[in-house]
Formats: C-alpha cells, sequence, structure tokens
C-alpha cells in the first residue's frame, strides 16, 4: 500500500514583547495609517536579546509534538527553513534537536527564502512517502529584526520575528486523524534573487567595518518589483498544485499564503476567487515572520478548529527570496 504523510500536530511560538506600527511610525516620522494602509501591519512581535532563531525553533517543534502526541526520541527527521540560522554552521536544526533531547533524529536547514518552508514540506512529505522515515518535525523560524534595517520606511514595518511547525507522520491508509498531504508544488527563479537580499555578511563579501557602517548586511528590497510576480506565481503555484490533487478551488476550504503584505493576499485571493472569509489573515498581529508565516498560521487555525478533515482541502502558498515559491493540498481523498 502506498505510503502517505499526515499531519498530526502543529505549533507556533511567537515573543512577548510587541511593536506597534504606532511607534514605528513616530519613529520613521511617517505616521501609524501610512504604514498600516501599505502593509495591512498594526504590530509584529521582537525576540529579546539571547532569544535566537534556534530558540524559537525549539519552542514551536515543542509545541509541535506535543499537539501530536510524539515524544521527541521518537523522531526521525527535523527540518528547519530559516533565512536568519544563529550561527552559519552548525545547522539550527542540530542545535534544536539537542534542546529538543530528539537524538535520533537526522537534522538539516532549508534556506528557501520566505517560501523554505514549504520546500520542507516537500522534502519532508517525499522522504516519508520514500519510507525513508517515518516521521518529522517541520519547522520555519526567523528572527528578521537582527536583519531589519528600521530606519527605511519601506522594509522597517514588514518584519517580525516567530516560529511554527508541524509534525508529519507516516500514513498507510488507515482512518487516522490528520490532514493528509494530498499534493506539493515548488519553483524558483534566479533572476530575481538580487530583489530581496542581504547584499553583505556572507563568503563573497564578509561582515567587516565597512559592511556595518553601510548597513549592508540588512534586508534590501524592491518591493514594486516583487508585488506582481508574487500574486501571479502564488497563483499559478496553486493552480498547479491543487490540479495535481484534483481539487478545485471552490472545494478549498481554507487558503493559508505567505503573510508579506495585506495587498498581495488581498490579490492573490482575488486572482484565484477565494472570497475573503476562506483567506487565514494574522499579518496585523504579527508581520512578515519570514519562512515561519505558514506553521504559525496553520497552527492558529488549527486552535481554531479550522482544520478539520471534514471541513475539506486547505491550501498553503507562499513566496520568498530567491526568487522562490511553493504550494500544498492537505486534506481530502489522494488518488
Amino acid at each position: 500500500m502506498t505510503t502517505h504523510a499526515r499531519l498530526t500536530g502543529t505549533g507556533r511560538w511567537l515573543p512577548e514583547h510587541v511593536l506597534t506600527s504606532a511607534q514605528l511610525g513616530d519613529a520613521l516620522g511617517v505616521g501609524e495609517e501610512w504604514i498600516i494602509q501599505r502593509t495591512g501591519i498594526r504590530e509584529r512581535r521582537i525576540a529579546e536579546d539571547g532569544s535566537g532563531t534556534a530558540d524559537m525553533a525549539t519552542r514551536a517543534g515543542s509545541a509541535a509534538l506535543a499537539s501530536a502526541g510524539l515524544d521527541a526520541t521518537e523522531l526521525d527527521l527535523i527540518v528547519v527553513a530559516t533565512s536568519t540560522p544563529d550561527h552559519l554552521t552548525p545547522p539550527t536544526a542540530c542545535e534544536a534537536q539537542a534542546a529538543l533531547g530528539a537524538n535520533r533524529a537526522a537534522c538539516f536547514d532549508i534556506e528557501g527564502g520566505f517560501a523554505g518552508w514549504i520546500y520542507a514540506l516537500v522534502v519532508a512529505d517525499g522522504l516519508i512517502r520514500a519510507g525513508t522515515v517515518r516521521n518529522a518535525l517541520v519547522v520555519g523560524a526567523d528572527k528578521l529584526s537582527t536583519v531589519t534595517d528600521r530606519s527605511d520606511p519601506n522594509t522597517a514595518p514588514l518584519f517580525g520575528d516567530g516560529a511554527g511547525a508541524l509534525v508529519l507522520v507516516a500514513d498507510d491508509g488507515s482512518a487516522a486523524p490528520g490532514l493528509r498531504v494530498r499534493a506539493t508544488s515548488w519553483w524558483a527563479d534566479g533572476t530575481l534573487a538580487d530583489a530581496l537580499q542581504r547584499p553583505a555578511g556572507g563568503a563573497a563579501r564578509p561582515f567587516d567595518a565597512d559592511v556595518l557602517e553601510e548597513r549592508a548586511h540588512l534586508l534590501r528590497m524592491e518591493g514594486t518589483r516583487l508585488f506582481r510576480p508574487a500574486v501571479r506565481v502564488m497563483a499559478e503555484q496553486a493552480r498547479r498544485v491543487l490540479a495535481h490533487a484534483g481539487v478545485a478551488i471552490d472545494d478549498v476550504r481554507l487558503l493559508v499564503p505567505h503573510q508579506a503584505n495585506l495587498r498581495i493576499i488581498r490579490a492573490l485571493g482575488a486572482e484565484l476567487g477565494v472570497d475573503d472569509a476562506r483567506v487565514y489573515v494574522n499579518i496585523d498581529r504579527y508581520g512578515n515572520t519570514g519562512a515561519a508565516t505558514v506553521p504559525i498560521a496553520l497552527d492558529e487555525a488549527s486552535r481554531e478548529g479550522r482544520l478539520s478533515a471534514a471541513d475539506g482541502p486547505v491550501l498553503l502558498v507562499a513566496f520568498g527570496a530567491g526568487a522562490t515559491a511553493g504550494a500544498a493540498v492537505l486534506g481530502g481523498e489522494v488518488r
């Protein structure tokens, strides 16, 4: 019998400290309403000093394991999607493994931009289907406050910190609870790589005093260059994965998109013909948390009772630096 992956638990972790758009607007000299109108963001969470990406990934992963009723020692795989690792080496997933006590699990990171968590989901699902692992913890975590230029009105309001996770387990077709991963898709276009990047601080131009003075280690983004591709490509990925799953867009009960900008989310819903009631939005409370946006929203939706298998398929879709994108359908009959 064909093995499929089933979602059995979700979790999230967000810092307590809140940075409001009113505070940012005053500091930038643009006002709160200017930020809200352009982004839809009213507040975002900022991790305290000493709490890094591995810590956030561990907290979200622990919550997901508890939700799944799975002990960390039973884990076969941990995959962490992040653009903000605490260290260039070792992998964040290895640090989370030690903190969780998951000493049997293989571990690696994926740097797939803000679509990285979808990439991680695709890989974990494939390894479960291949029989390589029996279960996986798939985490998205980013501490974007450390790479955000708070003096730049175009990027300062966008980014916050947080982590989200889910647990996948092998399912041989039994009537176990939890949504199956029905289909996945991914995409990339390297010609857009320079539209969202940290120009320095890597191997080509290592961090030094000049990089610090130029603030070249911080995120720089050409938002207008990315807006239309983000909407178009996410819509294309959504249609592709729905076709693969044999699901009509009208049958989708919940669309969980990457929380980049409220205007992008609304434009995507309109492009796909999905009404606002079926689109999950939390960007107003958390901002853009990078690879963590989709799993954070998925956990919130789960705890609100919106991920019941009886409610119909759930569509996940994301777009990020690279440019990268991907989508997944959860729930429904697997064909």
